[in-house]
């Protein structure tokens, strides 16, 4: 399955410890033992160095920090600490040393001891290399036996890993700037985590073509360095006090300088149909239909594993849901090796229950897999059902399985696959980083969609597998801020359809009788058939989504961080005529202004002023 299948973990909706240094010309964060956003200027060199250890299903185990000295000067730092990670029979310490130099020269070593034998898949240093830097640009990879040759980071996601047996990686940040990651200790390799929706590159140890998991044994050593060195740039002395005991990232509600939202009504996307899951779970309760019905959805996904019992009472309770939201289903189907007389079965219960159906969706149940034939062979037992219905495929699980395995596109209306935005890391800024992954798995996917329409189902905060409970920013405006930024770079990247989530439960859009933020934010959107070309120059800080019809905008400025932001909006001359969840001020022609609380919403709706003329 490869690393892509990780476990649960501890959720941390907010650093507990992140700490801005400085190594002359680079700026970065230590963050709980990590380096993260190395940055030269307004250029990212990498988005994080740290170390995973992954246990034998790919779970994480997390580290506990103790012993933690920082010393930071005006171009340079030192940390130091020790991190203990423990969980079952995981037992790892190991020594950090992390150290930035005025010319932009970064170490960051790790040397601990087992003390206790488990399986392990990985024990050691990642390097994630920025996505939006380094797609489609050269760099020089020189193997551990020496050996340097040109490459390029892939445009389109790769299949597999890109760079293997790699000692360093060489490429250009800047115009005449070169970065070298060298690393030792270990054999490391590079995989594009865009197949798990990361907006990353990642470079890591122990290769994958080796066996997994592997044994420890108490006592093993495990030691390990990368050093990052810039070529071609000229630090500048920087002034600014020397900070002996550094605190937390400073607060930007300072800062006059607001984030900018810039909006183009003059590009724009279809909005992608918009549907939810767990239609087949339960029967909905009349609030919760009183609730739902004002959503307007596209659709409802229903799970039906015909290899199994009890399929026909989940596809009795989902026809039942979808007629009293009066919306249509979008059918799971999961087959057995022999799909025919499952399908034959399935084909008698939908014409004695005739439920309306926008798409049949056909997986193999043994890999979640779309069989060659198995959508001819549904079409012509299914067709009678309804009409309209689009009959698709591809994988209920990661993009990765469906890049790899590529199933034919042959009859094909829709091509799909399941995604999380937190397969390898739980916090708030890597699911708001990972939604920039979608145009990248679009443009791959239209590669070999044989002109099939792309669609997400499901999507879903946390991963569908292990406990039921959701993660608990489903049930807060952080589930709100994502959707609406998903819905953004889904329509850019040209999807047709979008599933989220559940209709009810903990990992729903609201759970006994209380709705969530997320339903809400789908509501003000219901209504809005076009997406508007937008762009926030800080996305990290602040998502935006532009919607509109026959001259009206509705923009959800969306703040992903803990600080308060202000948030000047430009390109739309107009002026602001309601706004929910904010105070704006008056428009005009070079916009507006809007400060967003601390994971806050805004919604604005603008008349534009060329509709007025």
């Amino acid at each position: 399955m490869g690393e892509g299948a990780a476990g649960a973990a501890e959720v941390h909706s907010a650093p507990e410890l992140a700490v801005a240094l400085r190594a002359g010309p680079l700026r970065l964060v230590f963050d709980r033992g990590a380096l993260r956003w190395i940055r030269l200027g307004e250029r990212e060199v990498l988005r994080g160095i740290y170390v995973a250890v992954r246990e034998a299903d790919w779970a994480t185990v997390p580290a506990e920090l103790e012993d933690l000295e920082v010393e930071a000067e005006p171009e340079s730092f030192r940390v130091r600490f020790v991190a203990r990670h423990r969980r079952g029979p995981v037992r790892f310490d190991w020594e950090g040393r992390i150290e930035g130099a005025p010319d932009g020269r970064l170490t960051f070593s790790m040397e601990g001891a087992v003390a206790s034998t488990f399986l392990r898949n990985r024990i050691g240093i990642c390097v994630l290399h920025p996505a939006e830097e380094c797609a489609g640009r050269r760099c020089i990879i020189e193997t551990v036996d020496g050996d340097r040759a040109e490459s390029a980071f892939p445009a389109l996601v790769a299949p597999h890993q890109p760079f293997r047996n790699v000692r360093s990686i060489l490429h250009e940040v800047a115009p005449g700037v070169e970065a070298e990651v060298r690393m030792e200790g270990e054999t490391f390799e590079t995989e594009d985590q865009r197949n798990w929706s990361d907006a990353s590159f990642k470079t890591y140890g122990t290769p994958l073509h080796l066996p997994y998991p592997v044994e420890v044994q108490e006592g093993t050593v495990v030691s390990q360095t990368v050093t990052v060195s810039l070529f071609g740039v000229t630090a500048e002395p920087v002034r600014r006090a020397a900070a002996t005991v550094p605190g937390a990232l400073p607060k930007r509600r300072n800062s006059p300088e607001p984030v900018i939202v810039r909006v183009d009504p003059a590009r724009t996307f279809p909005r992608p149909a918009i549907g939810l899951g767990g239609a087949d779970l339960a029967e909905l309760a009349e609030a919760d239909q009183a609730r739902l019905r004002p959503l307007r959805l596209d659709h409802l996904r229903a799970d039906l594993h015909l290899e199994s019992p009890g399929w026909e009472a989940a596809l009795t309770r989902a026809v039942a849901n979808a007629r009293a939201l009066d919306t249509r289903l979008e059918a799971a189907v999961f087959l057995p090796d022999d799909p025919r007389p499952a399908l034959d079965d399935l084909a008698g219960l939908t014409l004695r229950l005739r439920p309306p159906v926008a798409s049949w969706l056909l997986f193999r149940a043994s890999d979640g897999l779309t069989a060659d034939g198995s959508v001819a062979l549904a079409r012509r037992a299914l067709s009678g059902a309804d009409p309209g219905a689009r009959f698709g495929g591809g994988t209920d699980r990661y993009f990765v399985e469906l890049n790899r395995r590529r199933p034919s596109p042959a009859g094909l209306d829709l091509l799909v696959f399941a995604l999380t935005p937190q397969v390898h890391a739980l916090d708030d800024a890597t699911l708001v980083e990972n939604l920039d992954s979608l145009r990248w798995i679009a443009d791959t996917s239209r590669g070999f969609a044989g002109g099939a329409l792309l669609g997400v189902s499901p999507v879903t905060l946390r991963p569908r597998a292990g406990p039921r409970p959701g993660d608990p920013r489903q049930s807060a405006a952080f589930a709100a801020a994502w959707t609406l930024g998903f819905v953004a770079a889904a329509a850019e990247a040209g999807f047709a359809s979008l599933t989220f989530y559940e209709l009810t439960g903990p990992r729903g859009v609201m759970e006994g009788g209380e709705s969530f933020p997320v339903l809400r934010a789908l509501l003000d959107l219901a209504a809005w058939p076009d997406v508007l070309l937008a762009h926030s120059r800080r996305p990290e800080r602040v998502r935006v989504l532009a919607v509109g019809s026959r001259g009206s905008v509705r923009i959800f400025l969306a703040n992903v961080t803990t600080e308060p932001h202000p948030v000047r909006v430009e390109g739309l001359g107009g002026r602001v005529h309601r706004a929910a969840l904010g105070d704006a001020s008056p428009g005009g022609e070079s916009g507006f202004e809007i400060e967003l609380a601390p994971h806050g919403i805004a919604r604005l709706d603008v008349e534009a002023a060329d509709a007025r003329r």
